[in-house]
């Protein structure tokens, strides 16, 4: 390329003679037509196409400890062997799904890109139940519209924070309310452009997401296949679910998920083949958003905090919350404390010392009372008052049931803790050209990945301030 650099020199020079005006535009014409060369060549260069899967609630050792398992994923293990890979990634807090996907597309902390948890906060039931779909939330630059903005074409499969998102040219975000037969329908007056979901379907099948985890993974991995090979994006996002909800009923590394795993193996080699035929240049991306933890028992505080007088309710067959003063936002092995009045100091005070009580109590398994200003330091809600942070074990319980501890008789799984757990850290595997053979990246920082992905798309994230790992 120096010798390219010369060859322009010379021309802006030769061009810049008093010569005729015949010749002067000849030259023009030809430097113009060699910077159009030479800007071609460079995009060639810099610019790879980008395939990243996330799998949900995806531990690091699932892979790289696959026969310690018994786990049949050829797919997975040969990504790790042809690629490099981060022997953990730590997350965002709370490790939970919305917040951490939305972390790997905009490489910041929650407090800077608005996604503080899975639910919206919403203590008295307003929202029904209503997650963080929707894009307009996102406060901060997404590596979509980061490719966009360098010509690329961009797709994104069921990916978390979605709806009507800038920057992705084919979306089908995530997005539900009852899981039912109209649920079908919402997807497709969601995706964009209007019309594209119905005609994937027609060679991909319905979009039909009240079907059982395993066969909606199966339908998004159609969808997906079908938008690679119909729309051949430059850089394309893809959401699979159905092992997280596997390991919340059964826990991380049981039988079942181990099982679900293997299935979910099978469509990565799919997806990525179809992408090897389209992009034979490109690299694939396989992440996830948080690792997973066994639990045996369920702690209701908000119960507390109704026993307390902090809470009431009405409603005699299900209780809804009339009135309160503080609520625990529930986050799995995590709870956010939030006073309705943040000036509150006589409430925040009684709070601290109820929470300081629950926490000597063994039964309750309080790892650690988070103060206001560490859990701002970590990036969380700047409007929270505490954090209960819960054992490896115990998770935080939704609803007001009575007692407020619950012991299980079998195990069941959950996340959301604070992310200085192992248990919590994430997945990053990473191969093709320019990706270094076998290379163990150590523990690394979420927020590396986005500005590492934008590297290899030849985009620009500037708001993604953490070094790009070195993959070569």
């Amino acid at each position: 390329m120096p010798g390219f650099v010369r060859l322009l020199c010379f021309c802006t020079s030769f061009a810049a003679l008093p010569f005729g005006g015949s010749l002067r535009l000849a030259v023009s014409i030809f430097l113009s037509g060699v910077m159009m060369c030479f800007a071609t060549a460079l995009s060639a260069q810099t610019h790879r196409p980008v395939l990243m899967i996330s799998i949900d609630g995806l531990r690091p050792d699932y892979v790289t400890r696959a026969d310690q398992h018994g786990l049949k994923i050829p797919n997975l293990r040969r990504i790790l062997a042809e690629g490099a890979h981060a022997e953990g990634v730590v997350n965002v807090s709370p490790t939970v799904t919305y917040p951490n996907h939305t972390t790997l597309v905009t490489g910041v902390l929650p407090s800077e890109h608005g996604i503080y948890n899975n639910e919206l906060f919403d203590p008295e039931g307003k929202e029904h139940g209503g997650w963080y779909w929707y894009a307009q939330a996102v406060q901060a630059p997404t590596l979509w519209q980061a490719a966009k903005d360098a010509g690329l074409v961009t797709a994104s499969v069921y990916w978390p924070v979605t709806v009507k998102a800038s920057g992705i040219d084919y979306n089908i975000p995530e997005y539900f309310r009852q899981r039912t037969q109209p649920d079908r329908y919402m997807e497709e007056a969601v995706s964009r452009p209007a019309g594209m979901l119905e005609e994937l379907e027609q060679k991909a099948g319905p979009f039909n997401i009240r079907n059982s985890d395993a066969v909606f993974d199966e339908t998004v991995t159609r969808t997906t296949i079908a938008m690679i090979e119909s729309r051949h994006p430059d850089f394309l996002t893809v959401h699979i679910v159905s092992l997280d909800h596997v390991e919340h009923e059964h826990g991380p590394f049981s039988p079942e998920a181990n099982a679900d795993l293997e299935k979910i193996d099978e469509m990565v080699g799919r997806i990525a083949i179809a992408q090897r035929k389209v992009h034979p240049n490109g690299v694939i991306a396989v992440v996830s958003d948080h690792g997973f933890s066994a639990v045996r028992h369920r702690v209701y505080l908000n119960s507390a905090l109704v026993k307390e007088g902090f809470i009431s309710l009405s409603g005699h067959e299900k209780a809804t919350v009339d009135r309160w003063s503080v609520f625990a936002w529930p986050a799995g092995g995590t709870a956010m404390m939030m006073l309705r009045d943040k000036g509150d100091a006589e409430t925040e005070k009684k709070v601290q010392i109820l929470l300081a009580k629950l926490a000597a109590d063994p039964r309750y398994g309080i790892a650690e009372i988070v103060s206001h200003e560490k859990a701002v330091q970590q990036g969380m809600n700047p409007d929270v008052a505490f954090v209960v942070n819960f054992k490896p074990g115990y998770r935080m319980a939704v609803g007001f049931a009575e007692p407020e501890l619950e012991d299980l008789t079998k195990d069941e799984g959950t996340h959301g803790y604070m992310n200085t757990l192992d248990e919590m850290h994430s997945s990053f595997f990473v191969e093709g050209p320019g990706v270094a053979k076998g290379k163990n990246l150590g523990v690394i920082d979420m927020r590396q990945i986005a500005p590492t992905i934008a590297g290899l798309l030849g985009a620009k994230l500037d708001t993604a301030k953490s070094p790009r790992l070195s993959l070569q």
